[in-house]
């Protein structure tokens, strides 16, 4: 556990372990982030630091029979929350403000976490607002989220404000290739998700798996100038492409080809490509192109994007798209990297 936070968020376990050591933690800490950046590894391992007989420098073990509860989540007096369904209810805030006004199972001291407290409904919230308003007793409260913007302005009011970075590439990575996926694929999935465990089921979705494949074809039709290139919309990927979501990771596949040709054209490091498999035929479409006709692709798949999102039909999107890529393709390859 401890060694996962240190990757993930090093500086901020850094700070926690000072504020431990100074007894200087707040009563109410709002854990902002993307998933999978660490929120709820964090919160227990400042919890484990405040229950651990043995912590030094307000660093908990993380071996004892206290710690190795917190972390797995069988503590009496570490109280978790998280949405049942697609919400948090009422009942469940009414339930943790009841925990609130007990004392502690095993000392003074309780901790509570609640996860996507984004979730809450409009009674949820309001009921756990009056708590940090006036909390009671020796408590410390953990709200974690990944869209501060959706939280009542009075409740970011009486939290402390912690974000966390999105986790680098490469430690994201590694964390993938840790868990049995291959290289090529954890370079891709990095570029499309910054939550591992997300970035983990994709790479075991056969629908996923095939899908990739099928934009590099299309890539391969619209850089030769091949006219196959409109028909194939219609005969493959809106065969695989079916939903509004599917459509824009097509057009997100789509988009990470051509930033890949983009860094190759610059000169980047292979380790940086989104499609290092494809690498070799990449360095032979960037050959033949400018940076700035590169970039003018991805400005039309962009602008194709911003279509999909509009609620235009998609099937015309990708078509009119493989037009106006082939026109680029076509251009001439005057070198202005």
């Amino acid at each position: 556990m401890e060694n996962r936070i240190n990757r993930l968020q090093p500086v901020l376990m850094q700070q926690f372990q000072q504020k431990m050591q100074h007894n200087k933690l707040a009563h109410a800490y709002l854990f902002e982030g993307a998933k999978g950046t660490g929120k709820k590894e964090l919160a227990l391992w400042i919890a484990a630091g405040l229950f651990c007989p043995n912590k030094q420098n307000g660093i908990p073990c993380t071996t004892c029979q206290n710690c190795t509860r917190v972390f797995e989540q069988h503590h009496p007096d570490v109280v978790e929350v998280e949405p049942e369904g697609l919400s948090i209810k009422v009942e469940q805030i009414r339930y943790l403000k009841s925990e609130f006004g007990k004392s502690g199972v095993e000392g003074n001291q309780k901790v509570f976490i609640v996860s996507d407290v984004e979730k809450m409904t409009v009674g949820a919230a309001n009921s756990l607002l009056k708590f940090l308003e006036e909390p009671s007793g020796n408590v410390t409260a953990f709200l974690l989220t990944t869209a501060k913007q959706r939280i009542l302005p009075t409740i970011l009011s009486r939290c402390q404000l912690i974000h966390f970075s999105p986790l680098p590439k490469d430690i994201l990575q590694q964390e993938l290739e840790d868990k049995g996926v291959s290289k090529n694929q954890a370079a891709l999935l990095v570029h499309l998700t910054n939550d591992i465990a997300k970035a983990h089921e994709m790479s075991q979705d056969e629908w996923f798996m095939d899908a990739h494949p099928v934009i590099w074809k299309w890539f391969l039709k619209i850089a030769k100038k091949d006219k196959q290139s409109f028909v194939f919309v219609q005969t493959t990927i809106m065969n695989h492409f079916k939903e509004r979501s599917q459509y824009q990771l097509a057009l997100e596949l789509l988009l990470l080809i051509y930033r890949d040709a983009l860094r190759l054209a610059y000169d980047a490091e292979a380790s940086r490509l989104a499609f290092p498999r494809y690498q070799e035929e990449l360095t032979q479409f960037v050959d033949n192109k400018s940076s700035k006709i590169i970039i003018s692709s991805i400005e039309e798949i962009l602008a194709s994007q911003k279509k999909l999102e509009s609620n235009v039909n998609a099937q015309g999107i990708f078509e009119q798209l493989a037009i106006r890529l082939m026109n680029d393709a076509s251009r001439l390859p005057a070198k202005s990297r």
